[in-house]
């Protein structure tokens, strides 16, 4: 079991938290997980998109041409549909 702890915060984050737990149907602590989960993903995303900004239109046709996938045509991947509606994940 996880060890419990207290924060201090100001009271309207504190009512902001807990509307956004009843809009889930969560905790408190479920909503400040998901959250946290939610800006670790923007971070990551923003992080892939800076990493791949400076990438020229030559250096993915040379990526392609190795058989490197861009993020695109993994996210177009019909393999994934599939195994998705087949409930295989």
């Amino acid at each position: 079991m996880s060890t419990m702890t207290t924060i201090k915060v100001p009271k309207d984050v504190r009512d902001r938290l807990a509307a956004l737990a009843a809009l889930e149907g969560t905790s408190l602590a479920g909503a400040l997980v998901h959250a946290l989960d939610r800006a670790d993903e923007q971070t990551f995303w923003q992080q892939v998109h800076e990493a791949n900004a400076h990438v020229t239109d030559e250096q993915r046709s040379v990526q392609r041409d190795a058989g490197i996938a861009t993020l695109r045509e993994n996210l177009a991947d019909d393999a994934d549909e599939q195994i998705s509606a087949a409930g295989d994940w």
